[in-house]
């Protein structure tokens, strides 16, 4: 069986580890060495919603919680497509296509975060396609088996 359908999972790890250890780095500086305007209580934020702290934090909180949702169905059809042995080309060109798209909607997510026409926030550009991946590597592995 062909395991190369595992390495953009398991680059998909590594981007949520970056993402957390980033979170974790800002939200640790912002609780116990900043004083000012950016400070927050340790237990004040422990638990979402955001609200105070850094946008920078906030951000990347929020976008540590986004890598926990949509992409866990990215781990879940991977694995299918694993198990009943219909790995090929396209289904690996597709699984590093979702994770090149993630990891700029990361980026992007924590580090700019513009808003534009009626508050949709420009990043859905680059999560609708990742989105839109992800349906058709389900379509796809349904019609195969």
């Amino acid at each position: 069986m062909d395991t190369q359908i595992f390495l953009p999972m398991y680059y998909m790890v590594w981007l949520t580890t970056a993402v957390f250890l980033f979170s974790l780095t800002i939200r640790l500086k912002e609780v116990y060495l900043n004083k000012g305007e950016a400070a927050v209580d340790g237990e004040e934020h422990r638990h979402p919603p955001f609200t105070t702290g850094s946008m920078l934090l906030k951000n990347a909180q929020r976008n540590l919680s986004n890598l926990l949702e949509f992409p866990i169905l990215f781990y879940a059809v991977c694995i299918c497509i694993y198990i009943t042995q219909n790995t090929d080309d396209v289904f690996i060109d597709l699984a590093y296509w979702f994770f090149y798209l993630r990891v700029l909607h990361s980026l992007y997510h924590v580090f700019f975060n513009q808003l534009i026409w009626k508050g949709i926030p420009l990043r859905a550009f680059i999560w609708a396609p990742a989105t839109t991946i992800l349906v058709v590597m389900w379509i796809r592995f349904a019609s195969l088996i």
